[in-house]
């Protein structure tokens, strides 16, 4: 769309950001980068916002650092839902991997592998991917009253006094 929130962004010495949006500051840090096993946060003001990660059962990962000892279902096995394919050592312990939808398994590491957080252990076709729900981009108008438009210029209500109440309008739009 043609909307948009004008802002200005410093980078601060500490690796922080400077935002100033609307007459208001917000400091934001990144305190997570995030991976495919934990999702990114970020601090505003004091304040941590946590993404999680994608739900993406096509891809067999680990949160944990460890090694795999042991596949248990060979390449090309029909995995059930919940089943274990394999298991991991992670300090002296063994943990096991389940699937969680059902599906083909094909393995991308081997046997003694070192595995890092995140880390792509096998890939699963699924049986029924139309079960399993995908995220979508938005590609409507987020019309807020208050926020300006490329073509109309500023709006007469936005003041850094009402930057709360442009907010609360968008989440409302988006709900």
């Amino acid at each position: 769309g043609d909307a948009c929130v004008e802002a200005n962004v410093r980078m601060l010495s500490d690796g922080g950001n400077l935002i100033d949006i609307g007459g208001k500051s917000h400091v934001a840090y990144l305190t997570s980068k995030g991976d495919a096993a934990s999702g990114m946060r970020i601090s505003i003001d004091g304040a941590t916002v946590a993404f999680s990660p994608d739900y993406d059962p096509t891809s067999l990962r680990t949160d944990v650092a460890g090694k795999l000892v042991k596949k248990l279902l060979p390449d090309g096995a029909h995995a059930k839902k919940g089943e274990p394919y394999g298991e991991i050592e992670v300090m002296k312990m063994f943990m096991p991997l389940k699937v969680e939808e059902s599906g083909v398994l094909t393995w991308n590491v081997n046997e003694g592998a070192a595995l890092a957080p995140g880390d792509l252990l096998a890939t699963l076709e699924l049986d029924n991917p139309e079960n399993v729900s995908t995220a979508t981009v938005f590609e409507g108008n987020l019309a807020v009253h208050g926020w300006r438009s490329v073509t109309t210029g500023p709006s007469a209500d936005n003041s850094p006094k009402r930057s709360h109440l442009l907010l609360r309008k968008a989440l409302e739009s988006l709900n």
